[in-house]
């Protein structure tokens, strides 16, 4: 791979079209959107010497590291598919770290149990040495969490790890939530070495700890989710508190080190959203984007000053907002060259002067650049998907309907290739996704875009409960886990038949986690339109799924308000949102697929589903070795996409 730098209004003349013509062969869509061998996430070292990027050439999560000065050779740091790429960043131009999940099977005091275990790795450029952080603390299921870069002594990081009170060891399993007797500890770890020495450990009840480039303490949060109290300190006082806090109100994300108080996410009430937090007083104010609250945004917080220079919205794209000049007039004279493009600044040199950018537009996988902004011009890194560049894809329509209650559901269609909506109707397929606290965008989708090519237009909701929308929106979800987020699917299938987009023969629904979930609780209740149903690592159990869940902690008490406290006062309720006591009302054919090795929808919740269904002809069961849930593979898509194209060219034909 080289750079090829080009000014920006030579890249916009140069483009190219898209040329090639569609295939109907469900194999090769199979193998062509499921091809996960592009690059993503480009992270530009502090100088801007060196340049890291996910890449995929064996068709697994990887990473690329280039030399942009042309003086070192470039090196792949694969992964084979027993190790799962999380993130990674540079800790200086010679160093980069990047953490990796893996599944493991443990003793712990409950028993075996199934984890996905994370660890952080330090590489050194030079040598091309890769050395195993905390390599001493194995027994820990996580120890990746870098919390501290410790600018003073830049051969060690600071990490941070859970540690049982009760004469455990430090090396002992950590739980997945921070409650009982799980105290948060603190290790000084040496890059070089992988060693760790133990800094701190933080009192009961610690759910968060915030620290500053050097690695000192700012402010702890402290969350006693049996007593309902939310107290923040800095050091031993006791700066803010609330009572009566049944569900997690208040997150602290970073210190703001150009003010010195905390940045922090507060959940519900007139101050939702982001709000800076005073640590002299706890005074709470809002962040502020000109005149404006910034509200229900991400942030983006400067690697090398911890400095807030952005925020980030959700809705029909991930749209970014600068508060610094360098960021803000980058992106907009980007913009300017590329009309029509929607623009992502992915990471930037300390002194802002190069800039790793995505460029993307609707149902089209981004293309990645460094532009020089001293020299404003563009070096193309690559694409997303290289293999669909000269390729029509699915045509990404923003649309919205009312749900049967009149909210208004915002969403996407995307119709095949070359296709209007004056070609109309189409066999639908309805593809609610996962979280279910998440949101579809106009980026590229490799599900949706598969079964686009194969002939289907493609509904994806942002049901109520969904982000990237209003807080009431999203708000209006919790209790209506398996209710009224589901009839709002239902009822975004019935409005693409009334507007000439579906035909009215009946559609299938697929989903994947949530929209697993979703996509057999519609194949029982709108049985009369459901031609079939697919879902992939879903929820069968969602009661079985709170009781994995430790009692009273912050997940437990966010899944119990998603579901609605009321529904667990009696049977029927519970039978309600329960797909493993709805089957017999799923006459149409359904297909289960959930990877072995997924943590985050446990495999239960499959052997659940396939007990119940017992020996009911209409169901098919399809275990996924190796792979986990979010399918980040070559491998876990191209097989997703074969064996649920062929399930629906038997039940929902498009031709």
């Amino acid at each position: 791979m080289h750079f090829i730098f080009r000014t920006l209004a030579a890249i916009a003349v140069t483009l190219s079209a898209w040329l090639n013509s569609a295939s109907a062969d469900p194999n090769a869509i199979a193998e062509l959107y499921g091809r996960a061998d592009g690059i993503a996430s480009p992270q530009l070292s502090p100088t801007g010497t060196r340049l890291a990027i996910e890449c995929a050439p064996n068709g697994l999560p990887s990473l690329c590291v280039f030399d942009l000065t042309g003086a070192t050779e470039s090196a792949l740091l694969g992964l084979d598919s027993t190790y799962r790429l999380k993130d990674f960043f540079w800790t200086s131009d010679e160093r980069l770290i990047f953490r990796f999940g893996v599944f493991e099977r443990l003793q712990t005091q409950s028993g075996m149990r199934e984890f996905e275990v994370w660890r952080a790795v330090s590489y050194d450029v030079k040598s091309g040495k890769s050395t195993m952080l905390m390599n001493d603390m194995r027994g820990m299921v996580d120890t990746s969490d870098v919390v501290s870069l410790l600018t003073q002594d830049p051969e060690k990081v600071l990490t941070l790890g859970w540690v049982y009170d009760g004469g455990a060891t430090s090396g002992t399993i950590m739980p997945t939530q921070a409650t009982g007797g799980w105290l948060p500890r603190t290790f000084a770890v040496n890059l070089k070495t992988g060693k760790s020495r133990k800094v701190e450990t933080f009192p009961k009840h610690t759910a968060q700890v915030v620290f500053d480039q050097a690695g000192r303490e700012v402010a702890r949060h402290r969350r006693d989710t049996n007593l309902g109290t939310s107290t923040v300190y800095r050091g031993r006082t006791e700066i803010h508190s609330e009572s009566d806090v049944d569900v997690r109100n208040l997150s602290l994300i970073a210190l703001e080190e150009s003010v010195g108080d905390l940045i922090v996410w507060i959940e519900r009430g007139e101050n939702r959203g982001l709000n800076y937090m005073s640590l002299r007083d706890g005074a709470i104010s809002p962040v502020m984007i000109g005149d404006k609250r910034a509200g229900a945004a991400a942030t983006i917080i400067d690697p090398y000053t911890g400095t807030l220079v952005g925020v980030e919205y959700g809705g029909e794209w991930d749209e970014q907002v600068f508060l610094i000049p360098e960021l803000g007039q980058a992106k907009e004279a980007i913009e300017a060259a590329m009309p029509g493009k929607h623009l992502t600044i992915s990471s930037w040199t300390a002194d802002r002067n190069k800039i790793a950018i995505a460029l993307a537009e609707p149902g089209r996988p981004a293309d990645y650049f460094v532009y020089d902004a001293a020299a404003g011009t563009m070096g193309s890194i690559g694409s997303a998907g290289s293999h669909l560049v000269n390729r029509p894809v699915g045509n990404v329509i923003s649309i919205s309907y009312e749900a049967r209650d009149g909210l208004t559901i915002p969403g996407f269609v995307t119709l095949p290739p070359g296709k209007t909506l004056d070609d109309g109707p189409f066999p639908l397929i309805v593809l609610p996704h996962g979280g279910p606290a998440a949101h579809d965008t106009a980026a590229f989708d490799w599900w949706s875009g598969a079964y686009a090519e194969a002939g289907y237009a493609v509904l994806r909701p942002n049901f109520r409960g969904s982000t990237g929308s209003t807080s009431a929106h999203h708000f209006a979800g919790y209790g209506e886990y398996g209710g009224k987020m589901v009839d709002d699917v239902i009822d975004g299938a019935a409005w693409a038949v009334a507007q000439g987009i579906a035909r009215p023969d009946g559609y299938c629904i697929a989903g994947g986690s949530y929209g697993g979930y979703s996509a057999l609780m519609v194949a029982a209740r709108d049985a009369a339109q459901v031609k079939c149903a697919i879902s992939v690592n879903g929820v069968t159990d969602p009661i079985l799924r709170l009781a994995e869940f430790t009692p009273d902690s912050d997940t437990y008490n966010d899944y119990e308000a998603l579901l609605g406290a009321g529904r667990f006062s009696d049977e029927a309720s519970r039978v309600a949102i329960m797909p493993v006591r709805q089957v017999a009302a799923m006459t149409a054919p359904v297909l289960l697929m959930h990877g072995r090795e997924d943590t985050r929808v446990p495999f239960q919740q499959f052997t659940r589903m396939r007990e119940a269904a017992g020996n009911r002809p209409n169901f098919t069961f399809v275990e996924l070795d190796g792979e986990d849930h979010f399918l980040q593979s070559t491998y876990a898509r191209s097989d997703v996409l074969k064996q649920t194209l062929a399930f629906l060219k038997a039940h929902h034909p498009a031709d």
